[in-house]
């Protein structure tokens, strides 16, 4: 730094007088606040400005303006953000109300909260399901804590900030409690409320591991091993950041009384410096290093004596923020291809819900994987992606989704190639499932899928509007029921004596019909959709779930075993009536070619953005597996 960038009044002080700068480390950025800021530059690069904001992205005023340059618009709520506009979730942590509201205006969003907030309200719900009460120690208003506090309901977590507040909680001492810590609170003022609330508590869980970020722990580790040392304390940051604040606390406790927080160079306290023949340096984790730089530069231009300080050494690296959310829905390509990249996806979802085998049967857990995971053509899932999109819904929440729909379709193959039914030794090219395992395994794996699916679907991370999740739950409990899935197989076991069309249409109607007509129901309350918009899609989906039946009814009298999958013929076999022995293959191919026009006819209004579906009907009619 230039000489005349020496604050006014500064002289450059003689060998004798120049204190000695004690520089602690690590000092400046952390892990997190590196990621946050990349992922607001990084939607700027990749969309352009502007780029929203809720809240300032990390608590310091230098970054905040830099990206406001760079074309990044920070508010304080989402309701302030056009309609359908990119948007970054700052790294303190949001409330659930906030990610509602958020989908409400069709955001495009991403969430940049730091891994270390993440787990702390991962921890803080799990809790809570667990039934315990919720001691939160943080500071009251803190946008950390804020966010923290939405993650469960009001009144099963309570804030302390001291042990006297403790006195106030008016809980019993055998309540069950669980504690979890703000991730820049001070670490002595942590420990002491943890020892308060194990002393009062008979029952007391807490997090594994700290909760208190490495950084925050470094940094006030490093700065109180100096503080003793010095006659003052510097901390480089934001008024604004707690951690700042912290390490100014920390060095006063560790007995340096002169501790001061500056923004920059300019505040340098010149007076107490010209004092003090030792000096500690250190910055907050929101810090930049342009502000350190230049500070760092003004007390050396004074003559001070610069000397680094071995601290903890920080490795620490999070997996970049996700952008990839922002990207539309990768709907585009042939029919094959998008089908190709969903078979991926819906993979790596039923992957994640069933989740690992370890406290699990081995057996059941790999009999629920054969079933779902590497196997069919996704054609519902598909559809649910196809409906969302349409309605501009969130494409992960769309995949969770599908994922409960292959569950449930998947539970109604397993029961259906049973001896008991169908009695099949083949499915999509493979064993059918109590062939490669037993009928036991196979009953309790379709139970367990079952279950599964509602699990899915009533999860919060599938949409953050529990009253959707509801409305989820319900169609997809009448979709399987007696008025759908199971009373359209009830129907194919024991039709009447001489079935009409009309009895056959209806039991295809809910054999098959009824996951797809929820499929595209699903995905309609995954956006916005009105009225009218949901009963066409409704209509449109009542007739691909016929289509759909007809072709499989077609391709069991001129399919192709070794195409297909399974055995072909098994309707004439067990003498079951369906669209070709009613229809025959020429009236049966032309019932379907005009359900097809009745299908695109209901997704006129869409236009274009329909295009997807039709081609989804287009391959319902002329599929050959």
């Amino acid at each position: 730094m230039a000489a005349s960038m020496i604050p006014p009044a500064a002289a450059k002080l003689g060998p004798a007088a120049a204190p000695r700068v004690m520089l602690a480390n690590p000092r400046g950025f952390c892990a997190g606040v590196h990621r946050a800021i990349d992922a607001v530059e990084g939607a700027l690069k990749r969309h352009g400005a502007p780029v929203y904001v809720r809240r300032a992205i990390v608590h310091n005023r230098d970054v905040v303006e830099r990206l406001e340059a760079l074309g990044a618009v920070f508010v304080q709520d989402v309701d302030q953000i056009p309609e359908g506009a990119v948007t970054i979730l700052s790294a303190h942590g949001s409330a659930r109300t906030v990610q509602t509201a958020a989908q409400a205006r069709r955001l495009r969003v991403v969430d940049a909260i730091c891994p270390l907030v993440a787990k702390v309200h991962a921890e803080v719900e799990a809790w809570y399901r667990a039934g315990r009460h919720i001691i939160l120690i943080g500071h009251s208003g803190h946008p950390e804590v804020v966010g923290t506090l939405g993650q469960i309901p009001a009144g099963t977590v309570s804030v302390v900030a001291h042990p006297g507040d403790l006195d106030r909680l008016g809980l019993p001492s055998n309540t069950a409690v669980a504690f979890a810590v703000q991730t820049t609170f001070a670490m002595r003022d942590a420990e002491a409320l943890i020892t308060a609330i194990k002393q009062r508590f008979a029952d007391v869980a807490g997090p594994r591991a700290s909760d208190i970020c490495y950084a925050t722990t470094n940094r006030q580790a490093a700065i109180e091993a100096l503080a003793p040392q010095c006659d003052l304390v510097i901390v480089i940051g934001d008024e604004m950041s707690s951690n700042a604040r912290r390490l100014v606390e920390v060095a006063r406790d560790a007995g340096c009384p002169q501790a001061v927080l500056i923004a920059g160079a300019a505040e340098l306290p010149l007076d107490q410096i010209m004092a003090s023949a030792t000096i500690g340096l250190t910055a907050a984790a929101s810090t930049p290093e342009s502000a350190i730089a230049g500070v760092c530069a003004c007390l050396r231009d004074m003559g001070c004596g610069l000397e680094e300080h071995a601290g903890a050494s920080e490795r620490v690296r999070f997996k970049p923020v996700d952008l990839d959310v922002l990207e539309p829905v990768a709907l585009s390509g042939s029919l094959e291809q998008r089908l190709s990249r969903l078979r991926k996806d819906i993979d790596t979802t039923l992957d994640a819900v069933i989740g690992p085998p370890r406290g699990r049967d081995r057996r059941l857990w790999e009999a629920m994987r054969y079933a779902t995971i590497d196997g069919g053509k996704r054609f519902r899932p598909l559809l649910v992606a196809a409906v969302s999109d349409l309605v501009d819904g969130n494409h992960l929440q769309a995949l969770r989704v599908g994922a409960a729909i292959e569950c449930v379709h998947a539970q109604s193959l397993i029961h259906d190639d049973l001896p008991c039914m169908d009695d099949d030794d083949l499915r999509r090219g493979r064993p059918t499932l109590h062939r490669k395992f037993d009928e036991a395994t196979a009953v309790l794996t379709g139970d367990a899928l079952l279950a599964l699916a509602f699990e899915i679907l009533a999860d919060e991370a599938t949409h953050g509007d529990p009253q959707v999740r509801a409305q989820l739950v319900l169609a997809l409990a009448r979709a399987v029921g007696q008025d759908g899935l199971a009373g359209g197989q009830m129907m194919d076991l024991y039709p009447p004596a001489r079935p009409s069309a009309q009895d056959l249409f209806d039991c295809e109607s809910r054999k098959t019909g009824a996951l797809i007509r929820f499929a595209v129901e699903a995905g309609s309350m995954l956006g916005r959709c009105s009225a009218e918009e949901r009963s066409r899609l409704l209509h449109f989906a009542e007739n691909l779930g016929l289509v759909f039946q007809i072709r499989d009814d077609m391709l069991d009298a001129i399919g192709d075993a070794a195409q297909l999958g399974k055995a072909v013929g098994k309707d004439a076999e067990a003498g079951r009536k369906s669209a070709t022995t009613l229809l025959g293959i020429a009236g049966a191919a032309d019932h379907a070619s005009r359900l097809e026009l009745v299908c695109n006819e209901a997704l006129d209004p869409f236009g274009a953005r329909a295009r997807p579906l039709r081609d989804l009907t287009r391959f319902a009619v002329q599929r050959m597996h």
